[in-house]
C-alpha cells in the first residue's frame, strides 16, 4: 500500500531513509508525517474436542478449497482473544471457550502476524455450520488424517500443538501419580 499525498496536510510525500527504512514521508518538517506499514495481526483458533482439531474448507483465496484454522484479521481497538472467538463464531456457528495462547507466528516478508489460541466448544454452543461466507465445509480431523492444508504456518502450529498435549498429558499423569 502507498500513498500519494499526506494524509494530515495534503503535501506529496517523497520517499526518505528514516528508523533504517526508505518510507513515505512529508517533506514539510511542520508536518514530519511518516507512513508505517504496519503488519495486520491475525487470530486464529485451534479448536479441540476429544483429540481432534476443527478445520474449515477455504472459500476464498488466498488457499481457496484447502483446508485452515477459523482464523481473521483483528479489528483495531478489538481485543484479541475476542477477535479469536468472534472468527469461529463467524465461520463455524460456534461459541467456544478460550484456553490460552499456543503461540505466536511470523515469517519474514509476509505481513501478517498469527496470534494462536487453544479453544474448546462452549457448553452452550450452537450446531456446527459453515458459514458460506467464510468457508465450504468444516470438519474434526485426527493429526495422522489431515486433508491439504491451506498455509506453510498450519504444519508450525499443529507441531507446536501436537507438543503442548504432549506436555498436558505428562502433567496430568504427574499428579494422578502423586495422588
Amino acid at each position: 500500500m502507498q500513498f500519494t499525498y499526506c494524509p494530515v496536510c495534503g503535501t506529496e510525500l517523497v520517499a526518505q531513509e528514516r528508523f533504517g527504512e526508505v518510507r513515505q514521508c512529508c517533506p514539510r518538517s511542520e508536518c514530519g508525517y511518516i507512513f508505517f506499514l504496519d503488519p495486520k495481526v491475525v487470530a486464529v483458533v485451534l479448536v479441540e474436542q476429544a483429540g481432534q482439531i476443527l478445520l474449515g474448507r477455504r472459500n476464498h483465496d488466498p488457499g481457496k478449497g484447502l483446508w485452515s484454522f477459523p482464523s481473521g484479521y483483528v479489528n483495531r481497538g478489538e481485543v484479541v482473544e475476542e477477535a479469536a472467538r468472534r472468527e469461529v463464531k463467524e465461520e463455524t456457528n460456534l461459541d467456544v471457550k478460550v484456553l490460552g495462547l499456543l503461540g505466536v507466528y511470523s515469517e519474514s516478508d509476509t505481513p501478517n502476524v498469527l496470534i494462536v489460541y487453544r479453544a474448546s466448544i462452549g457448553a452452550a454452543s450452537a450446531e456446527l455450520k459453515p458459514q458460506a461466507e467464510e468457508v465450504q465445509e468444516l470438519g474434526f480431523f485426527d493429526l495422522d488424517a489431515l486433508p491439504q492444508l491451506a498455509f506453510s504456518f498450519d504444519r508450525r502450529i499443529l507441531g507446536d500443538w501436537a507438543a503442548a498435549r504432549a506436555r498436558d498429558e505428562s502433567k496430568l499423569s504427574v499428579r494422578v501419580g502423586e495422588e
